[in-house]
C-alpha cells in the first residue's frame, strides 16, 4: 500500500499561521494569510507525482485553518474508462476516516443527555451477550475486546447486513482480551457503535449524521456509500500488473459505520472548522474525544494523537484511501491540514 508521507506534507507547511487544534481551549482566531505559491506548489508536486508515478489515477485535495480555504485542487482520473476528470468536488469514499463521525455522534448524544459512554453498553444494547462489562469509551477508542475480524461480524444472516446480522454475528465470539487491558484497532467495534446511536436515537446512522452535522455544517456532497446516484463520485480502482481494475464498494462497505461515509475536501474542511471553533460539541466534549485513556497507544476516540501533537485519521477501502489531519505548526499558534487521496492499493477497511 502506497502512502504519502505526513512528515513530508506537514514540513511542507511549515511556518504558516494556522490555529491550534488540541485540547478544549478557547481558541482565538489568527488572521488569515493565504498560503505562498512556493507552498502550495510543494504540497501539489507531491500531490501530483501520486497520479504522474501510476501509484493512483486520482487525487484531490484541500488545506486550510479555522475560518477559511486556504488551498485546493485535483488531479488525475476519477472514472478511467471512459476518462473523467478527478476535480475538487469530486466525492470520494472516506473509508475510516468516518469513524471521527461515529466517535462524535456518540459524544454528541452523551451532550444531549441521552447516553454516558461511561455506562456498559449493555443499558443501549441488551442483546449483545458481552454488553455487561464494555463501556461505549472503550469501543470508541479501541480497548472493547470487541473482534478484530471484519469477516466474522460483517456478515449477511438469513440475508440481512444489518445491526441485528452483526449482533448475531458478534454473539457467536469470544471478546478478544479483557475489555480496558489493550489498544486493538477494531472495525467490528465501531459498527458496534453505529448500532447503538441508532438505538439511542431512534434514528437510522445515516439520517443521525445528516440531521446533525452534515445539514446544519452545509455538508451537501457528503452522504452515506451508495445512498445516492452521484455522477460525480470517483471510481476506486486495484492495481494490477497491467493497469487498474474497478474496486467497487462491498455490501459491508456500505452497510456499517466504520467506514462508510462519502465526502469532498471542502466538506471536510466544513467539519474540521466545526471542530476547531466548537460550533456542534462543545469544547469539553472535544477535550474528551480528544484524551487518549493509555499511555499505551495513540489512539483517542476517532483520532489517533500523536506525541507531537498532530491528530488524524486515516483511511483504506479496496480502491481508495483517504486522510483527513490537524497538523500544529512550530512556531505560530499551529496548523492544520488535510489531504484526500484516492485510490489507494487497499485490501482491508482500516
Amino acid at each position: 500500500m502506497h502512502t504519502v508521507s505526513r512528515r513530508n506534507f506537514v514540513n511542507t507547511l511549515a511556518g504558516v499561521p494556522f490555529l491550534m487544534a488540541a485540547g478544549a481551549r478557547a481558541f482565538a482566531l489568527p488572521q488569515s494569510r493565504a498560503l505562498t505559491s512556493a507552498q502550495k506548489e510543494a504540497v501539489e508536486a507531491i500531490l501530483r507525482k501520486l497520479v504522474d508515478s501510476g501509484t493512483v489515477p486520482g487525487v484531490s485535495y484541500s488545506i486550510g485553518n479555522a475560518s477559511e480555504t486556504l488551498a485546493e485542487g485535483a488531479f488525475g482520473a476519477r472514472v478511467l474508462d471512459p476518462r473523467m476528470p478527478m476535480d475538487k468536488d469530486t466525492r470520494c469514499a472516506l473509508a475510516s476516516v468516518s469513524k471521527q463521525f461515529v466517535s462524535a455522534a456518540c459524544y454528541l448524544l452523551q451532550q444531549k443527555g441521552a447516553l454516558s459512554v461511561d455506562a456498559p453498553i449493555s443499558k443501549d444494547l441488551p442483546d449483545y451477550v458481552h454488553g455487561g462489562g464494555v463501556t461505549l469509551a472503550q469501543v470508541l477508542s479501541m480497548r472493547s475486546g470487541v473482534s478484530m475480524e471484519d469477516e466474522a461480524c460483517e456478515k449477511p444472516v438469513d440475508g440481512k447486513l444489518d445491526g441485528a446480522a452483526l449482533i448475531a454475528n458478534l454473539n457467536k465470539q469470544k471478546l478478544d482480551f479483557a475489555p480496558g487491558s489493550h489498544f486493538a484497532y477494531s472495525n467490528c467495534a465501531y459498527n458496534v457503535a453505529g448500532v447503538i446511536i441508532e438505538r439511542v436515537s431512534k434514528m437510522s446512522y445515516a439520517s443521525f449524521i445528516e440531521e446533525n452535522f452534515f445539514k446544519p455544517l452545509g455538508m451537501m456532497s457528503s452522504y452515506q456509500l451508495g445512498s445516492r446516484e452521484d455522477s460525480n463520485f470517483a471510481q476506486g480502482y486495484g492495481k494490477e500488473p497491467n493497469g487498474w481494475k474497478p474496486e467497487p464498494p462491498t455490501p459491508a462497505d456500505k452497510a456499517f459505520a466504520s467506514g462508510n461515509l462519502v465526502s469532498t475536501p471542502e466538506d471536510m474542511q466544513r467539519w474540521d472548522r466545526s471542530l476547531l471553533n466548537a460550533t456542534i460539541l462543545s469544547r469539553e466534549t472535544l477535550k474528551k474525544i480528544w484524551t487518549v485513556p493509555s499511555s499505551h497507544t495513540h489512539y483517542a476516540s476517532g483520532w489517533f494523537i500523536e506525541p507531537s501533537g498532530i491528530m488524524w485519521h486515516a483511511g483504506t477501502l479496496a480502491g481508495y484511501g483517504t486522510n483527513n489531519m490537524l497538523v500544529p505548526g512550530p512556531a505560530t499558534q499551529s496548523c492544520y491540514s488535510r489531504i484526500r487521496r484516492r485510490p489507494n492499493i487497499g485490501l482491508r477497511r482500516t
